[in-house]
């Protein structure tokens, strides 16, 4: 009987091809972007998460009082004082600042690896899987330092070789290998090659009084709290404690659980938790769009096949029967969805690897697949079940001779609204992205970003790279950036003084180091005064210092200065430094266009060739021209050891940058056509077969006396309700959507009643084209024929 059942199912896809192929590809398109959205966003909500106790493990951070800004460093002290005052912190662990240096083995050299300097409670809070060395306890002096199997592989060959064996770098001369470890995952915010004692931080503790300790922040803090403990009650006891013991008066603590820290912190990342949120969201609304065009396909076709059911009912066959070979239909159909899902995902996911910076591996993606699909099987069943018994019972009484009930159309109404509205918002949402998008790529960053190159340089050699750079012939100008490049977080100074400043003002400066040909080169307009020169170099107490300054027009404002000539300027930069403003220029856009322009400093560089950051001018369009003789220049003075340089034009930064917008965007475009898709071809199916089971309705009526444009209307003016409906819904909740969305931002479209117009439009035109060629053939029947035939 089973085998029976199969052969009519699989003779009804092959009757049925266009409903069968719509509602199979479209049901796995929806698993496969609903499996990809839900496994990215435990993905990155379970960094760290995999530590025996990390669910008791919390990072300690601190909160400007004035601006608002996080920051992860604080003080080491207050580590100490937390542990002995709170019986709630069981222990503490911490991270201390990067000093990168070059290890070196033998005479093998090893450029800047990943090092990170912990305390000795660092493997208690996150042990590792010990390869080889020593088990427990792992960094017990300072001479004593761990490293990953990749690392030992690379200078060793295995890491059984490695145990044991000495390195040195810039601080120390003898550092032995005590263990090998496993690497680091890749969901981990620990991941290093090399984890050493730090001894910098510790030694300026007991260098510095106890009262500067406190201004000294530097250390990322690691909580081990008991079981037990309230958090948001602990929270409140040390959000003040450094303000009200008078240790820092500057900052508020506050706690994360260690799974946020990524997010919380990762301003850099190309795809915030924001967007990974929205990318799980939408998939789950495609896979609704999907299924509700399923269940919508499958009971039209189900009613299709009316006179089919009288005739098995005829014949002997029970409602059981029928009812089994329904259920056996679309429990096949999800079945093939399934199994395309499972095809398309092992396609498409090392692309989505790879754009989307993630690691997922098959096995969570598949698991999850089944459970969708199952619960997808399990929701058609319940949804189908009494539609198809009350079917059933209509083509029983049709056979007996009795009168069968009206069949009402709601359930197919309210799932094409449904999936019609799921197609509104995403259409609503693109356009708003595409209009957002193109307002940044467009808006004026107040310099000009064509013809400039961006060099990240790591070698030795840098003053001769940056001497051979300048002698090629392409290259017009070379402007020395320090550590200035454009950002999303840059590094941004709030102890800055001024004449008149406010004893509670507080503002994040954006200090930059550059060279004197930074106004030319970024031709950046000098508004009052003069640029910089080499004669505002002066001695300070560790190395030379600019005594002069520019600022921008935001600066200005914010210090109250019309004309700001002559102004000084105090703030600390690794030395105090005390600076006369001697020009003003027009405000430009400093970091990503996710910030508003920021107050700038702008200062002498006095480091002149140990900058990491350089731009290169050249004619717009001899980019890659430019690039290939950089990367040549860089060769001539580089040695073995050395990083290769990372040379981009600016415009290929600022699209790094918005890269999480232009993904958004290219999201929801194509589920826009996807929902659009499977939307119009849903609709032309159930249309078609709707108006197939009315042709007697329609003949009659023309009978009546009803005219063609009569039945025309009747039919458009019940699918434009349907259109109407969804997008009272759906545009309302488009706009709360993209309203937060585009808070984020401070250059921000308005959202106006044209953009809402125009998608009501686009639908009531996608519907009428839809459903027109179908009404116009039946109010075009011969009333006759159909009569005799019915």
């Amino acid at each position: 009987m089973l085998k029976h059942y199969i052969i009519i199912a699989i003779r009804n896809f092959f009757k049925y091809k266009l409903q069968t192929v719509i509602s199979i590809a479209g049901l796995a398109i929806g698993l496969v972007c609903f499996a990809y959205g839900i496994n990215w966003l435990k993905y990155e909500t379970s960094y760290d998460g995999f530590y025996p106790r990390s669910k008791q493990i919390y990072m300690l951070y601190g909160v400007d009082k004035q601006t608002g800004k996080k920051t992860e460093q604080l003080p080491l002290i207050l580590a100490r004082r937390l542990k002995q005052e709170f019986p709630e912190v069981i222990e503490t662990t911490q991270i201390y600042g990067k000093y990168g240096s070059d290890f070196s083995y033998n005479e093998k050299r090893v450029p800047n690896p990943d090092e990170i300097f912990i305390d000795e409670n660092f493997f208690s809070f996150f042990p590792r899987k010990v390869i080889c060395g020593r088990q427990d306890n792992i960094l017990q002096s300072l001479n004593d330092i761990a490293i990953t199997r990749s690392f030992a592989v690379k200078l060793f060959g295995t890491p059984e070789k490695a145990q044991d064996q000495v390195l040195s770098n810039a601080y120390e001369k003898s550092l032995r290998i005590v263990s090998v470890l496993e690497d680091t995952p890749d969901n981990s915010m620990f991941a290093g090659e090399a984890f050493e004692l730090d001894r910098h931080a510790r030694k300026a503790e007991q260098e510095i009084p106890e009262a500067n300790q406190w201004m000294y922040l530097n250390t990322k803090i690691y909580l081990l709290l008991d079981k037990n403990t309230h958090i948001d009650a602990f929270e409140k006891k040390i959000t003040d404690y450094t303000s009200t013991h008078k240790y820092n008066e500057t900052i508020f603590l506050k706690l994360i659980p260690i799974t946020d820290v990524r997010h919380t912190f990762g301003t850099e990342l190309s795809f915030n938790l924001t967007y990974i949120r929205t990318f799980a969201i939408t998939g789950f609304l495609l896979l609704l769009c999907v299924f509700f065009n399923f269940i919508n396909l499958q009971i039209n076709r189900t009613y299709i096949r009316i006179r089919e059911m009288k005739l098995r009912s005829a014949i002997g066959a029970g409602k059981k029967d029928m009812i089994c070979l329904l259920l056996l239909e679309y429990s096949l159909m999800i079945f093939i969805a399934t199994l395309l899902a499972w095809s398309l995902m092992e396609v498409t996911s090392p692309l989505f690897r790879h754009v989307f910076h993630t690691a997922i591996g098959n096995k969570d993606l598949y698991a999850d697949m089944i459970k969708i699909s199952l619960f997808s099987w399990i929701i058609t069943i319940l949804i189908s079940l009494p539609l198809s018994l009350r079917f059933i019972r209509t083509s029983q009484l049709l056979v007996s001779g009795g009168v069968a009930p009206h069949r009402k159309s709601w359930f197919r109404k309210i799932a094409m609204t449904a999936q019609l509205g799921i197609c509104v918002f995403f259409l609503m949402c693109a356009f708003i992205l595409l209009k957002q998008t193109s307002l940044m790529k467009n808006k004026n960053l107040g310099f000009e970003k064509e013809g400039l190159i961006q060099i990240t340089m790591l070698n030795d050699d840098r003053e001769g790279t940056a001497h051979e750079i300048v002698s090629l012939p392409i290259v017009k100008e070379l402007v020395i950036a320090s550590f200035f490049s454009i950002m999303h977080e840059p590094f941004s100074l709030t102890e800055v003084e001024w004449e008149g400043k406010g004893p509670n003002t507080k503002v994040n400066f954006h200090i930059l180091e550059v060279s004197k040909n930074f106004l030319s080169t970024f031709q950046i307009p000098l508004l009052k005064g003069r640029g910089l020169e080499d004669t505002d170099l002066v001695k300070g107490t560790r190395r030379l210092m600019s005594s002069k300054a520019l600022i921008n027009e935001e600066a200005a404002r914010i210090m109250g200065y019309t004309d700001p000539i002559g102004k000084k300027l105090s703030f600390w930069n690794n030395q105090q430094q005390d600076v006369e403003i001697v020009g003003l220029v027009k405000d430009f856009q400093s970091t990503s266009l996710r910030n508003p322009i920021l107050p700038v400093i702008i200062i002498l560089n006095p480091s002149q060739w140990r900058s990491y950051f350089y731009y290169a001018k050249v004619n717009p369009g001899n980019e890659e021209n430019a690039i290939k003789a950089i990367r040549n220049a860089y060769k001539k003075h580089a040695f073995p050891h050395d990083q290769q340089p990372e040379i981009t034009t600016v415009n290929d930064v600022l699209k790094e940058l918005s890269r999480s917008e232009d993904a958004s965007l290219q999201l929801f475009s194509l589920l826009a056509i996807l929902c659009t898709l499977i939307s119009i071809f849903g609709l032309y199916s159930i249309s078609s077969g709707n108006i197939a089971q009315r042709r007697k309705e329609v003949a009659v009526r023309k009978v009546m006396g009803a005219t063609s444009r009569a039945i025309i209307s009747m039919f458009v003016r019940e699918y434009l309700s349907i259109a109407l409906i969804a997008n009272l819904v759906a545009l309302p909740l488009a706009w709360l959507f993209m309203h937060g969305w585009l808070e984020q931002y401070p250059y921000r479209i308005s959202i106006h009643l044209w953009m809402y117009i125009t998608i009501l439009l686009l639908t009531i035109i996608l519907i009428i084209s839809t459903v027109l060629y179908q009404t116009l053939k039946a109010s075009e029947t011969n009333p006759a024929e159909v009569i005799k035939s019915e």
